[in-house]
């Protein structure tokens, strides 16, 4: 999911503009967490104040050992990572682009969050580049058979198609899903999950209700979705989203492995909580 992939990309970056404002919650090895990092994160993460500073304190803790290792990342890297993303979403560099700035995200912030999420990443290369032998087939069914709730899709969608190969024009319709703009065609439909190829379900899953998709590359020219409804849901047969579970499983092991090492470094460094 777009949330999955995209936002816990960038999220590993939230940090990167804070401010000395309203002064100090705690110091992580003499670096200190102010209270605008503090409540800034308990906004844009919707968390509590504690769930917020232990974020903070690993972040801290991440960024100390990015220095100490002298983690570097070049242009190149994070041209490559921002494609990489494009297309495990299935959109264009430029369509994903669009995307971001479409929730709040420049490009220059995307580059900035893209370069530390390539210094999180090759520092804990060495922790997590070992294969798992507990992901066979068999434990990802079971995986999928335990946690249902995490490879629901809606049943049906109801929304309105607009085609052009005018891509001005569709950012125009955009404004205004109601409005008949000059050289984009409408089409209102309601369709199965089962019925639409598996990257529009995983666009149309992660586009709320009432918002546009970005642009898509169609057959018929470029395209774009209002979602007016997502109504029901299903569980695809485990065979549609192994891939999809095994992923998960690889991620939920990710996160072993790197909560692992945040706590050997917690447990070394030198925090002060200041009330």
């Amino acid at each position: 999911m777009i949330k999955n992939l995209i936002f816990t990309a960038l999220f590993l970056a939230i940090c990167a503009d804070a401010r000395y404002v309203g002064g100090l919650v705690a110091t992580v090895d003499n670096e200190p967490i102010t209270t605008y990092e503090l409540n800034n994160i308990m906004k844009k993460m919707n968390i509590n104040k504690e769930e917020a500073l232990n974020l903070l304190i690993r972040d801290k803790l991440e960024l100390a050992q990015i220095k100490k290792l002298n983690i570097t990342v070049s242009e190149f890297e994070i041209d490559q990572k921002i494609a990489q993303l494009a297309s495990s979403n299935n959109m264009s560099v430029n369509n994903f682009k669009e995307l971001l700035k479409s929730r709040g995200t420049s490009e220059a912030k995307l580059r900035e969050d893209m370069q530390i999420s390539i210094k999180k990443e090759k520092l804990y290369a060495g922790i997590l580049n070992t294969p798992n032998q507990n992901i066979t087939p068999q434990n990802a069914k079971r995986f999928y058979e335990n946690n249902p709730s995490l490879f629901l899709q809606f049943d049906k969608v109801s929304l309105i198609r607009y085609l052009s190969n005018d891509a001005n024009a569709l950012n125009l319709q955009a404004k205004d899903y109601k409005s008949n703009i000059k050289g984009v065609q409408k089409e209102s439909m309601t369709l199965s999950s089962s019925e639409i190829a598996p990257g529009l379900v995983y666009i149309f899953n992660n586009t709320p209700n009432g918002q546009f998709t970005p642009i898509l590359e169609g057959p018929a020219g470029l395209e774009r979705f209002y979602i007016i409804a997502k109504n029901g849901s299903v569980l695809p047969p485990f065979e549609v989203v192994e891939q999809a579970v095994v992923n998960a499983m690889v991620e939920q092991e990710r996160e072993i492995a790197i909560m692992d090492y945040f706590n050997k470094l917690k447990v070394k460094a030198n925090i002060k909580y200041i009330k």
